[in-house]
């Protein structure tokens, strides 16, 4: 617990506690209790590491790209992207056109076409 409240990852945990890696791997498909000590000290480790980025924000020393990179990697954090799904501020709904004369099938995607500009 105490290498997940210095920011240490699982790997470094099974190293320092000595624990191979098929050991470590049987106990956490055995042990629930295991499991459930692993994935607290995890989560100690993610906040280390949010502290260490907050601490930078209010003027500690470090590195902000560096921080950035390791929370996405370590965490899977990422950027926060917006995906636009309308055209024109309008809805990509697919819009029906009932006809049976080409004339008025023309006409009917001219109308819908126009609402949408």
């Amino acid at each position: 617990m105490g290498c997940g409240q210095e920011g240490g990852s699982a790997v470094e945990m099974r190293c320092m506690l000595g624990v191979a890696q098929t050991a470590w791997s049987t106990l956490m498909e055995d042990s629930e209790e295991f499991r459930i000590t692993v994935s607290s000290a995890q989560d100690m480790c993610e906040v280390w590491w949010e502290r260490q980025g907050r601490s930078m924000v209010t003027g500690s020393p470090g590195n902000a790209t560096v921080w950035s990179l390791n929370m996405r990697n370590r965490f899977a954090w990422f950027d926060k992207q917006g995906v636009d799904v309308t055209t024109n501020g309008q809805s990509m709904r697919p819009q029906t056109i009932i006809a049976t004369d080409p004339i008025e099938a023309a006409k009917q995607y001219q109308d819908i076409m126009g609402r949408n500009e």
